[in-house]
């Protein structure tokens, strides 16, 4: 008998031993915890062994980690209030929950349908409690002279699950700080009125695009667009109403290039760029047209204009395969076109070259 019960503090021993060293295989919380579970189902056989974690914001405990054999109500995201069933007083306390029958027990919630016993330990960290260590059986008595161990192995794996929560929180902040960034990003990279790419983004892509036509020898094509007479809105209708105007004449470009490998961009003030990838000087003169319509059909008033209606003028320039442009080049003969469309009565579309 002796040799038998020694024989049984080896192994316990060594099985805590254990779950303190798979703990420590990684700090990600639900897979530290669910190694911990499996292992005191498979060394002690155990049927039914679960860890809650606590929400302190919801005053709730959580289901971590769950194994065994048995059939019961309790899965992983499975919750109540702390203080209520055994695992909720054990979570409220702080205190150890033995119950050697659980038939009929007030304080047992019956998520087995025939619980017959119930051992519960709390794992605290400098009076904290971090999780509850949560095993069960149909068996009455089925935990007998089991408490101190299940406390050891809480003992031993507290200081790892309070470094494995801090982990969890320092990981989700930096996701958040890397959405926070990400956003920034993109809030850099966007005009702030229209919602489509600034200038600075234009700067950055129109040099890649140049590139990328001589690297493939492709046709590359720039669309320069100016809102024509929009001084006169801007003075004529208020600052509010020339922000809308932009907006509805960026949401007219932005439609009629959606599907398109055409990037737009707001270049600056009432100033428009589309950068037209594989595509020669007369389909780049096509798009600018129909473009040139769309706003034109829009009918946007304007009784301080010629015409009563908001147009664009538009100056394009292209650089043909193996007659590479710089990106500066290119932008100055598209402007060149522009103002070339705008001293011949705007409203128009001309091209550099």
């Amino acid at each position: 008998m002796a040799g038998e019960s020694g024989a049984d503090a080896l192994r316990q021993l060594a099985t805590v031993n254990r779950i303190a060293r798979i703990a420590l295989q990684d700090l990600a919380l639900q897979p530290m915890l669910q190694r911990i579970v499996d292992t005191l189902v498979a060394e002690f056989e155990w049927e039914f062994v679960a860890c809650a974690t606590i929400d302190h914001e919801a005053n709730e405990f959580v289901c971590a980690a769950v194994a065994g054999d048995l059939e019961s109500e309790v899965r992983i995201g499975y919750r109540r209030a702390l203080g209520t069933g055994v695992v909720g007083r054990c979570a409220a306390t702080g205190e150890t929950v033995d119950i050697d029958d659980a038939r009929g027990h007030s304080a047992v919630i019956d998520t087995l349908h025939g619980t017959g016993s119930e051992l519960c330990v709390p794992v605290l960290h400098q009076g904290e409690v971090l999780a509850v260590l949560n095993a069960e059986s149909r068996r009455v008595g089925a935990f007998r002279g089991q408490r101190a161990l299940l406390e050891t192995v809480a003992d031993q794996v507290a200081g790892i699950l309070r470094a494995a929560g801090l982990y969890e929180k320092l990981r989700q902040a930096n996701e958040e700080l890397r959405e926070a960034y990400s956003a920034v990003e993109r809030l850099s990279h966007n005009d702030g009125l229209t919602g489509i790419a600034n200038r600075r983004r234009f700067d950055a892509w129109l040099p890649e695009a140049v590139r990328k036509a001589i690297a493939q020898d492709e046709a590359l094509s720039l669309l320069l667009l100016d809102v024509d007479h929009f001084k006169a809105f801007n003075d004529g209708y208020g600052h509010q109403a020339g922000d809308h105007c932009l907006q509805q004449v960026v949401a007219v470009l932005d439609y009629m290039l959606e599907g398109t490998a055409a990037r737009l961009a707001r270049y600056g003030g009432e100033e428009f760029v589309a950068i037209l990838s594989d595509c020669d000087l007369p389909t780049a003169l096509s798009i600018a047209e129909r473009l040139r319509l769309a706003i034109a059909a829009r009918a946007i008033e304007h009784r301080f204009a010629p015409g009563g209606f908001v147009t664009i003028s538009i100056g394009a320039a292209a650089c043909a395969p193996g007659a590479p442009m710089e990106a500066d080049g290119l932008v100055r003969e598209a402007d060149i076109a522009l103002y070339a469309a705008k001293r011949n009565g705007r409203n128009k579309v001309m091209a550099a070259r």
